[in-house]
């Protein structure tokens, strides 16, 4: 028998004791890490920003095939491990009595879908905290802001 949050409460009949659900931490370290990920990200707008406007001087043609390689490469990487936290987050959450967790694989999409869907999840069925999404979005609107105004202060050079 489960209740509404969709955690097992064992039979409540006669005699027996309902069973309490596992359940009492819903943040874990993976979370964290996707929600910090927008540090990274934009760092390397930051780094390929500048370093075009770095090579938008008289005669050179912008950014070199292998800057872009290298963002691209990082980009990837970042990409795959988010997907990858996701999973221990989603085996962590399981490990700690929560049924039917957001599942890991919609990460595939961005972490914020993840994200989205990860509290929606835990919130309705445990009560628990939103933070890693509101911590994800903060920092997404920051370090776009941050990026904006080092990007703009590095100017192009003038002749």
């Amino acid at each position: 028998m489960t209740d509404h949050r969709g955690l097992g409460q064992g039979d409540t009949g006669a005699g027996a004791t309902p069973v309490e659900p596992r359940i009492a931490l819903t943040a874990t370290p993976f979370v964290t890490a996707i929600a910090l990920s927008p540090i990274i990200a934009m760092g390397l707008v930051v780094v390929t920003m500048r370093r075009a406007l770095e090579l938008a001087v008289p005669g050179r043609t912008g950014v070199d095939a292998g800057d872009l390689g290298v963002v691209q490469i990082a980009s990837f990487v970042l990409w795959i491990g988010i997907v990858l936290l996701a999973w221990l987050d989603h085996r962590t959450l399981r490990s700690r009595g929560l049924e039917r967790p957001f599942s890991w694989a919609w990460a595939l999409l961005g972490p914020l879908v993840y994200l989205i869907g990860r509290s929606v999840v835990v919130r309705r069925r445990v009560c628990g905290s939103a933070a890693p999404l509101w911590l994800y979005l903060g920092l997404t609107v920051l370090g776009s802001i941050i990026a904006v105004i080092v990007v703009v202060s590095s100017g192009v050079p003038t002749p």
